[in-house]
């Protein structure tokens, strides 16, 4: 029994509305919890923001919290990323910037229902920065933009239940990256480690996220000249 055409190809014309909306939707969901955790970070009680935002209190302390495993610690994210990280670099000598660039990648990792945390998760962490990094704003002039690189993370990898629990241990790659930015931090003798280093070293491993930009069209040697010129 063949198949009819005119129906198959409505068959596949819906298929891909369905696809390009579940995409829309992962990006939406990533960008809202996001949105949630720079209110909870400019000073928003949970309580504050579950009222605004129509929340449970446990819904809006499940997005604002790393989902590691582990019980919350009062020395805050910080104290726990220089645990998970430390045997592998050295995250006392992160900038404030770009220890939140590690600490919320584990956030994407678990929006988007993964296991583990990659370099794909800190690339889309790195792409959250917006207008105040610089790093942010030379991929987004080169086309990969937050938007494009989540929707490209979840056609490669494909998402889960967001926030489920269980710890998210860094997969090889990535711990390798952060080595890599180290070692670009070093070779500039800058003193602390800065997002800047962590995109050049995430291009410098040529993982998961240096194919990703590769395929939004911002090469690594594209990347590298717009981060040493400033112009794109």
């Amino acid at each position: 029994m063949t198949l009819d055409k005119d129906t198959l190809t409505s068959a596949e014309q819906a298929r891909h509305r369905l696809l390009e909306l579940q995409h829309s939707a992962e990006v939406a969901r990533v960008d809202y919890h996001h949105t949630i955790r720079k209110l909870h970070a400019a000073g928003g009680s949970l309580r504050e923001i579950a009222e605004a935002l129509g929340l449970s209190h446990q819904r809006v302390h499940q997005i604002v919290e790393p989902v590691d495993g582990a019980a919350p610690s009062d020395r805050g994210p910080a104290h726990r990323m220089h645990r998970r990280l430390r045997g592998f670099v050295p995250f006392e000598r992160f900038a404030r910037e770009a220890r939140e660039v590690v600490t919320n990648a584990i956030e994407e990792s678990a929006a988007l229902g993964h296991r583990r945390v990659g370099t794909e998760h800190l690339l889309i962490s790195i792409t959250a920065g917006g207008t105040d990094s610089r790093s942010a704003t030379a991929l987004a002039g080169l086309g990969a933009s937050r938007e494009a690189v989540v929707t490209a993370v979840t056609q490669r990898l494909g998402t889960g239940p967001a926030g489920s629990s269980g710890r998210r241990p860094f997969t090889p790659a990535a711990k390798r990256a952060l080595g890599l930015a180290l070692n670009e931090a070093g070779r500039s003798r800058d003193r602390e480690l800065t997002t800047d280093h962590i995109l050049l070293g995430l291009l410098a491993d040529e993982g998961d996220a240096a194919e990703i930009l590769t395929g939004l069209g911002a090469t690594p040697d594209r990347v590298r000249e717009v981060l040493a010129t400033g112009a794109v």
